[in-house]
């Protein structure tokens, strides 16, 4: 048979097994089938319905006749229906007693039986099995009187075997159905989780990168502005060429940001394809004082302390408190561009605190977001961290506070003593608290 046939043939039966819930590998149910029909030529040639021609050959096609309705037509029949020609085709054979000789000591009919039971239980369940089980069983019973069968005990135990087999075939399956269930919702659960990350990274990026922009741009357009409002008697040359200088300095940087953005962006986005993308070096905590200076150079007047030993962290947590201050300055230079920041990380001991302050500038202090995606990614990092995190209004002001660790108190510069959180998995002991340093 050429092997476009087989493969063709493999197809349908794989398609039919698949339409009824059946994840068995193709060649089950065709061994199964096979066998049968093996059993029903063995017990044909026992009564000599071979040859010449007679009427007991009719019990083939009703053996074949589900088999092939359902792998070659894959029509969906009940099991009743599919059981039901080997049922009747056996006890046709049990009706004529067989011959038996040396080579076949028992009669072979009853095992068409047994593989009835055995599809019926591992295709459909138990109770189809069981119900079909017992009408063999019923069937044995009355060839056992009339016309009297020899081995009756042999057949019992092959109805006995068909139907653990079947069971056994019916567990094995549904374990894989649920394996199957369970990768493809862990892959999904990863998948999401994988997508929630990349759209938090982008996120902070492109907000911190435009409000830097916007803060310098501000800037520049502060300066001209000034010039151009001036008595024009009194403005001279040096005042022209410096907010010129200092248009074209905060454009400049403007400029620089945007670049920068746009190279981690698209390092950000190639994590999306196959192809493996190039190592970079993701900020941590010791970074969060350059990103303060960049923004107070924008514009933005930020006030930065720093105590403790903010190397020893592990990577994730500094990266999880760096975006946190970065979203949070990016919401201040947002609401309240006209406010000063005040920045505080303290470590001790494997405990971390970042404070993050700012006073609410009127009504433009108040989010205005809507969705409040930024305080959500936020939330999202510290759940990440194993962190709590307090973001709203205190008081005159707007705080974010994080906190890492549940032992030691941190001293912060802003005058609070707070109990850390637990102590952080992998963080190293800091040593002595460290001056801080105000930008």
């Amino acid at each position: 048979m050429p092997t476009g046939i087989l493969s063709a043939a493999r197809q349908r039966i794989e398609d039919s097994c698949l339409a009824r819930g059946i994840l068995y590998p193709w060649w089950v149910p065709v061994i199964s089938h096979l066998a049968q029909g093996a059993c029903l030529v063995l017990a044909l040639g026992q009564r000599d319905a071979l040859w010449p021609l007679d009427p007991l050959l009719l019990t083939v096609p009703m053996v074949l006749a589900a088999p092939v309705a359902q792998l070659w037509f894959r029509l969906v029949l009940p099991w009743w229906l599919d059981s039901l020609g080997a049922l009747v085709a056996t006890g046709w054979l049990l009706s004529v007693v067989p011959q038996y000789d040396v080579l076949s000591p028992v009669d072979a009919a009853p095992a068409i039986l047994a593989f009835a039971v055995a599809e019926a239980t591992a295709r459909d369940g138990l109770r189809p099995g069981l119900l079909v089980a017992g009408l063999s069983y019923a069937m044995l019973g009355v060839a056992a009187i009339s016309p009297g069968i020899v081995g009756f005990p042999v057949y019992a135990i092959e109805l006995e075997v068909g139907f653990v087999v079947g069971a056994m075939l019916l567990w094995q399956m549904r374990a894989l159905i649920a394996e199957r269930e369970a990768r493809e919702a862990a892959w999904q659960q990863a998948t999401t989780a994988e997508r929630e990350r990349i759209a938090r990274e982008i996120h902070d990026l492109v907000a911190h990168s435009l409000s830097v922009t916007l803060l310098h741009i501000t800037g520049a357009r502060h300066a001209l502005r000034d010039v151009a409002a001036g008595d024009p008697g009194a403005v001279d040359a040096v005042d022209v060429v410096d907010a010129v200088d200092e248009a074209d300095a905060a454009l400049a940087d403007a400029e620089q940001v945007g670049r920068r953005a746009m190279a981690d962006i698209r390092r950000t986005v190639s994590n999306l394809t196959q192809e493996p993308a190039a190592r970079q070096v993701l900020p941590g905590a010791a970074d969060i004082a350059a990103l303060v200076r960049e923004v107070d150079q924008a514009g933005l007047h930020v006030d930065y302390d720093e105590r403790g030993d903010v190397a020893g962290l592990p990577a994730a947590t500094g990266l999880g408190l760096y975006r946190i201050a970065q979203e949070s300055l990016t919401n201040v230079a947002k609401h309240a561009p006209g406010s000063t920041a005040r920045v505080s990380l303290a470590v001790a001991r494997g405990n971390a605190r970042l404070v993050v302050r700012n006073t609410l500038d009127g009504s433009r202090g108040r989010r205005t977001d809507g969705l409040g995606s930024g305080l959500a990614g936020m939330h999202a990092r510290a759940t990440q961290l194993g962190a709590t995190l307090k973001a709203g209004p205190d008081g005159d002001d707007w705080l974010v506070d994080v906190r890492l660790g549940q032992r030691a108190g941190i001293e912060l510069p802003c005058g609070h003593t707070v109990p850390g959180i637990g102590r952080l998995p992998g963080a190293t002991a800091s040593g002595p608290a460290a001056s801080g340093a105000t930008t």
